[in-house]
């Protein structure tokens, strides 16, 4: 999966979006996530919009986000490979830790990926949730 990125935000806008997005009933987010796998939008246009905002705000233009998938499987095989060369495991431990962050941020992309990809709403304006009224 290459790097997807959304705008760049403010750490208000930010955190703003994310909350709205946190205090949406667990139905909703899920229902929004699934349906943006579909290439559909959510039929509530605010929840489509706070959605909207949640994935800009999670992908972020910084060097995780923007970092190809493949490298992270890079590090963990030269760690694990120098683990055993020189049989100093902390290395190994290492290789797992990067392991489970890749993990993270693959799920993070394949979550709001989709969402990122549906047309902004014109209802969201410049505020996320500011449609919630």
């Amino acid at each position: 999966m290459g790097a997807v990125v959304g705008p760049e935000m403010t750490p208000q806008r930010r955190e703003t979006a994310l909350r709205a997005f946190h205090t949406l009933p667990r139905e909703d987010r899920q229902d929004a996530i699934a349906l943006a796998r579909q290439g559909r939008r959510h039929p509530d246009e605010r929840v489509a919009a706070v959605a909207w905002w949640y994935a800009a705000a999670v992908l972020q233009p910084r060097w995780y986000n923007r970092m190809p998938l493949v490298v992270p499987v890079v590090v963990v095989l030269a760690l694990l490979g120098v683990a055993f060369a020189t049989n100093f495991w902390p290395l190994a431990f290492l290789g797992l830790v990067v392991l489970l962050a890749a993990a993270a941020l693959v799920r993070q992309r394949l979550t709001t990926a989709p969402l990122l990809g549906l047309m902004r709403p014109p209802s969201a304006g410049d505020v996320p949730g500011a449609s919630e009224g």
